[in-house]
């Protein structure tokens, strides 16, 4: 890896300070490979077969009555997104 210096806003640094102290990330590197990543994905363009799949799952499970994502399990897939 290669270290590089950033200049940010109070605020920013504020915003970085917060995730760690919440426990979320470990370090100020952490927070933002987190957020380049979640930048860079979002350039990215979605794979029309995944969307398909996914809307059939949730209709699936919408007309059977199923609960489609509990709560902590989006929020735990979530965190885990953006770590990786």
């Amino acid at each position: 890896m290669k270290n590089v210096s950033i200049s940010l806003t109070d605020q920013h640094v504020a915003e970085i300070e917060a995730q760690i102290a919440s426990g979320d990330y470990a370090s100020v590197s952490e927070v933002v490979r987190a957020a380049l990543r979640e930048f860079l994905a979002r350039g990215r363009s979605p794979d029309p077969a995944q969307i398909d799949r996914d809307i059939a799952e949730y209709l699936a499970a919408q007309a059977g009555g199923e609960a489609l994502v509990a709560a902590g399990d989006a929020l735990d897939d979530l965190r885990a997104r953006l770590r990786s």
